[in-house]
């Protein structure tokens, strides 16, 4: 077993201001949107997570500037995909507390 250490502090603050951006449930499901999906558009996005275009479009905005997801123009179209592995580690670790307390249930 390898021995614990305190985690630098620019780290912490990096990882501390990803789980605030991830704490509303709507930018959570796009997250887990793309992870499923990969890059994809705004509309593939919105219709995918069954959201308003004009709130998703702010909320990858702020994703995108917190750099826990990166966008390219192709034409009309913007497509976004996710740049913060902190972000998918996060997503992750949701998922196995879900999957253990379904299999808890069963």
């Amino acid at each position: 077993m390898t021995k614990q250490h305190i985690l630098p502090e620019h780290f912490i603050t990096q990882v501390s201001d990803t789980i605030k951006l991830l704490g509303h449930a709507q930018r959570l499901r796009i997250l887990e949107f793309l992870d499923l999906n990969g890059e994809s558009s705004v509309s593939a996005i919105t219709e995918g997570i069954g959201g308003r275009q004009s709130a998703v479009s702010q909320h990858l905005n702020k994703m995108r500037v917190s750099n826990v997801l990166v966008s390219r123009r192709d034409g009309k179209q913007m497509y976004y995909r996710i740049a913060s592995e902190s972000a998918t580690t996060i997503l992750s670790c949701i998922r196995k507390q879900y999957d253990k307390k379904m299999a808890e249930e069963k």
